[in-house]
């Protein structure tokens, strides 16, 4: 799962975050901003839903194909 797409399909990227890597996999170690820091389930379904997205696996394809658009 990369928690970055996950935290950007949930519209959270507004708010600043440290992870314990940067591919994944990884966590999230650190969370400040407005919004709550999101869930292991609210991630988990993210992730899930992006898997699920035509563009996403367009990219997976072609990584020269944009993700997210």
């Amino acid at each position: 799962m990369d928690i970055n797409l996950c935290i950007h399909h949930l519209g959270l990227n507004a708010n600043q975050y440290r992870l314990t890597q940067n591919p994944p996999p990884h966590e999230i170690i650190e969370w400040n901003g407005d919004d709550p820091q999101p869930t292991q389930s609210e991630l988990e379904t993210a992730w899930a839903e992006i898997e699920a997205d035509a563009n996403y696996q367009a990219h997976l394809t072609d990584p020269t194909l944009r993700y997210p658009k």
